[in-house]
């Protein structure tokens, strides 16, 4: 068995940690892993924050400390409105350049995690509460895989599985 380290930034902030919630649910229920996989979050706080001395630092460090096999770092960002604000499809390209100039992966939800999981914009204020309720129901059971296993940009899907695949290996069958 091979070990791995899955390094995880996100766009949730270290206290919120929303996005965690929803990636550590799709984990859990579409793949089957066990120790030899350690899952790491990097809470960016914000996507501008993807290049930041902090998050930079909080990834090198995970690669270090992590001995016994290979780390892949893996991009999760929210797409936001980028077809109406040129500035937002810019950032997105930044990000997308910077990740592949890395060796790193890019996981896309469009236009936010919300979105893609609870079907609508939630507000700032709502999210934490949105996110605990999401986990606590087990309503990661009743989003349709295609959602999730997105090859093209769409409002309300993601590529998360594609890319988590490549790392996690084959998903679990579920009915």
């Amino acid at each position: 068995m091979n070990n791995k380290q899955i390094i995880l930034c996100v766009e949730s902030n270290k206290r919120a940690q929303t996005d965690n919630i929803y990636i550590k649910e799709t984990i859990e229920h579409f793949f089957e892993i066990g120790n030899e996989v350690n899952i790491q979050f990097v809470n960016m706080d914000n996507k501008d924050n993807y290049k930041s001395r902090a998050v930079l630092n909080q990834i090198k460090e995970f690669i270090r400390d992590y001995k016994i096999g290979k780390s892949t770092v893996i991009y999760c960002i929210d797409l936001d409105q980028y077809e109406a604000d040129p500035v937002q499809a810019k950032e997105n390209e930044d990000i997308e350049a910077f990740v592949k100039e890395n060796g790193y992966e890019l996981i896309w939800f469009s236009h936010d995690i919300e979105e893609v999981y609870l079907g609508k914009k939630v507000e700032k204020g709502e999210k934490v509460k949105l996110a605990v309720d999401f986990k606590k129901r087990g309503a990661i059971k009743d989003i349709p895989q295609d959602k999730l296993n997105s090859k093209k940009v769409a409002k309300g899907k993601s590529n998360i599985l594609n890319v988590l695949s490549e790392y996690l290996g084959e998903r679990k069958k579920i009915k």
